[in-house]
């Protein structure tokens, strides 16, 4: 069975990012990400989410329970917040006072944008709690 720092390494290969840019993009120390993927120390749950929707794949593949790397519900409205699907059934947007017209493609590269930033702002607030 793999174990979850190698599969963090791996992932984190695939995307083609060195351990200080995973932190800059998701605000998970480089020296904490060193010890997951030296199985050092063990990602929380809420971190293990973090890195699962950063990499784009499933917390269960992560800690090894599957072995599909790609997230079923990649794609699925399920696991998108309900504000951002209200937001992206809309065919227009407005913007500084001007409409826009969205596509499928604009729509996913939006949603993408909002999800990044909704990931990053739970994993700031996170820290300053603390």
């Amino acid at each position: 069975m793999t174990n979850v720092g190698t599969i963090l390494r791996e992932l984190r290969v695939l995307k083609g990012k060195t351990q200080m840019e995973v932190f800059h993009d998701t605000l998970i120390h480089n020296k904490t990400l060193s010890g997951y993927e030296n199985n050092v120390s063990e990602p929380d749950f809420e971190t293990l989410k973090i890195l699962a929707a950063y990499y784009e794949t499933t917390t269960d593949y992560i800690i090894g329970k599957i072995n599909n790397k790609i997230a079923p519900n990649s794609e699925s409205e399920a696991n998108r917040p309900k504000d951002l699907l209200k937001f992206l059934e809309q065919s227009e947007v407005m913007f500084d006072g001007e409409t826009y017209n969205l596509d499928e493609e604009d729509k996913k590269t939006l949603r993408d944008a909002l999800e990044y930033a909704f990931w990053h702002a739970k994993q700031k607030n996170k820290r300053v709690k603390k």
